[in-house]
């Protein structure tokens, strides 16, 4: 597998409103107090474009969604981005039983391994997804050509998949991760099936 730490840099991301506007309906879903008390604690910029309300027809600053990811790990988890994994599997049960319907088909990974690369286009004007593997018992896909990994974005991924995993009923296999924010050469997912007879 050829991995992608010499592609060229993009300077900046822009990510559409649809995905902001999925986070902040998380948010709001942990409690009445709960969106305030993120809201209060984000960036000047972040808090005036959340109080004017995210567009699903327009793109923003990928700095927005880590700010408001971010702080809502801090403010309502643990801090460990483990809340940001939440929000991905909250954005895959949202998209996936409406805008990206189309890319489910119930038991055959493969097939929403394969169009990932389509959801990503209609989410994030930069980066790039790429199938490295794929067979009926590993997909391996990368996140290329993010200039500024960061792991509240890298763990809703994560959380993302896992959710549309489940969905499509393809509950043996395994997800792995790597990620450039942890110290790893590449941004990328394995899916691996669960050898038989093993216990979960």
């Amino acid at each position: 597998m050829s991995f992608g730490r010499g592609c060229a840099i993009i300077p900046s991301v822009q990510v559409n409103g649809t995905v902001l506007r999925s986070r902040t309906l998380f948010v709001r879903s942990k409690g009445d107090d709960a969106w305030q008390r993120v809201l209060h604690e984000l960036q000047p910029a972040t808090r005036e474009a959340a109080e004017a309300g995210f567009l699903e027809t327009r793109w923003y600053p990928f700095d927005l969604l880590i700010d408001i990811s971010s702080t809502a790990d801090r403010m309502l988890g643990e801090g460990d981005m483990a809340l940001c994994r939440e929000m991905g599997r909250h954005s895959c049960g949202i998209t996936l039983t409406t805008i990206h319907r189309l890319l489910l088909k119930f038991g055959n990974i493969g097939h929403l391994v394969d169009r990932a690369a389509t959801a990503w286009r209609t989410q994030f004007d930069t980066g790039e997804i790429v199938v490295h593997e794929r067979s009926n018992d590993l997909y391996v896909f990368e996140l290329r050509r993010i200039p500024t990994p960061h792991r509240a974005h890298c763990s809703a991924i994560t959380g993302w998949m896992e959710r549309a995993a489940e969905l499509s009923g393809e509950d043996e296999f395994e997800l792995e991760e790597k990620c450039r924010a942890l110290g790893h050469g590449y941004c990328m997912w394995t899916f691996k099936r669960r050898p038989m007879g093993l216990e979960i």
